[in-house]
This record gives structure tokens, C-alpha cells and sequence, in this order.
């Protein structure tokens, strides 16, 4: 029974997983009629464990619809890269702002200048086209990646 996983869309729009614990004796059907809301239930299906996708780095871009199993929306999943960038970048602009207060301290318009454009690069990082032009998860992905590399180098 550990190789079938019952697979539905939660009311937020997220594909739930639902695996089956190794004490569990009844069968996959009694199961997803147990744990699956009732309102879910229209796209629920039970499906093969290997067909769900192992990399979560969008997670929360999962679908779903009966027949099915979970799949990774692209344009869920550029939200989601932004999300992550938009975290990344939050101590990057903290000791940005730390570096531009001393330079005001110390009256250096031109190092003022250079932080502001690093702080605009950070600003416009979710807008990059490695994200926003990527068309497959795993460009996506490494667009992600690299464009959080390239804040954390600013």
C-alpha cells in the first residue's frame, strides 16, 4: 500500500498529499473517503507514490484534478520564486541600510549612490527574466537561484 498516495486540491488551491502510515489496514478508497473534505473530493484521486513530485521547492505551486496526479503550475511557481526572493533579499537590504546611514554619517555622496543602485538591483530582483521568462520549473529554478546569488554578491 506504500507505493499509492491519495492526491486531492485543497480549498486554497494547493494539491494535498496524503500517504498512507505503514499501521493502516484499510483500503486506499475507505481512506480517501476518511481524510479528504468533502468539498475536495471531485479531485480527489488515488495515484501512484512515484508520479508526486520529489523536488519541493514550489511546493505550494502543486495541482491537482481527478485523474491526475500532483503537478507543478508554472505560473504558481513564478510567484513562489518571488516569494523566495523576496525573503532572501530582506538581510541584504538590512546592511544595505546599515552601509548608507554610515555613509550619511560620514557625508560620501558617492558611496550613498552605489548603495542606493544595489538597493534598486535588490528592489527589482523579482522582476529579473530569469524568472519571469523561464518556461520549465527547472530554468525556473535556476533562474531562482541564481538571481539570489547575485543579490547576496551586491
Amino acid at each position: 500500500m506504500s507505493d499509492k498516495r491519495i492526491v486531492y486540491q485543497g480549498e486554497d488551491g494547493i494539491a494535498r498529499i496524503v500517504v498512507p502510515t505503514k499501521e493502516y489496514k484499510g483500503t486506499m478508497e475507505d481512506l480517501l473517503k476518511k481524510v479528504v473534505p468533502e468539498d475536495c473530493l471531485d479531485s480527489a484521486d488515488i495515484v501512484e507514490a512515484d508520479t508526486i513530485p520529489n523536488d519541493r521547492t514550489f511546493r505550494n505551486a502543486w495541482t491537482t484534478s481527478k485523474g491526475k496526479s500532483a503537478e507543478i503550475d508554472l505560473s504558481k511557481a513564478k510567484e513562489e520564486a518571488k516569494i523566495k526572493v523576496r525573503q532572501a533579499r530582506t538581510p541584504k537590504f538590512a546592511e544595505l541600510d546599515v552601509a548608507y546611514q554610515r555613509a550619511d554619517e560620514d557625508s560620501d555622496a558617492d558611496t550613498k549612490k552605489a548603495i542606493a543602485d544595489k538597493k534598486k538591483v535588490a528592489r527589482d530582483a523579482t522582476k529579473d527574466t530569469k524568472i519571469t521568462d523561464a518556461d520549465s520549473i527547472d530554468k525556473l529554478k535556476e533562474g531562482m537561484e541564481a538571481v539570489i546569488k547575485e543579490m547576496g554578491d551586491l
